[in-house]
């Protein structure tokens, strides 16, 4: 895939790699219960910026992924819904609507291409 890429091959000349901004990003600040400074947005995973700041390197943010998928949110945002007034919501409401139209007017634009081109296999 890296030769398809940069028509280099790895094994004639040493890849080009270079830590990417991806690596220096931070992330939002959350509680204890994964919760951000602004109330009711939970942040999760490689998002938040609760136990490894920058240090985004694939196994720990898929890892901190599962774990706060898994063991955290699934006991912090009960709390948070236990002790909210919510309003009601129903499927008539002005943005409910209109979330519907936008959704399926991108859908439509989507499946309207009809492209001809098809994708070119790797080289085995």
């Amino acid at each position: 895939m890296y030769e398809l890429i940069t028509d280099d091959s790895p094994y004639q000349k040493p890849m080009m790699i270079y830590p990417a901004s991806h690596y220096t990003m931070g992330g939002l600040w959350v509680d204890y219960n994964l919760m951000s400074t602004i109330p009711g947005l939970f942040v999760l995973g490689e998002a938040n910026f609760s136990d490894h700041g920058a240090n985004r390197l694939g196994a720990s943010a898929l890892m901190q992924g599962l774990a706060d998928g898994y063991f955290i949110i699934p006991y912090t945002i009960g709390g948070y819904f236990a002790g909210t007034a919510l309003s009601m919501v129903s499927a008539e409401h002005a943005a409910f609507k209109g979330a519907v139209r936008e959704a399926a007017e991108s859908s439509a634009k989507l499946m309207s291409i009809r492209g001809g081109r098809r994708l070119k296999a790797a080289p085995n």
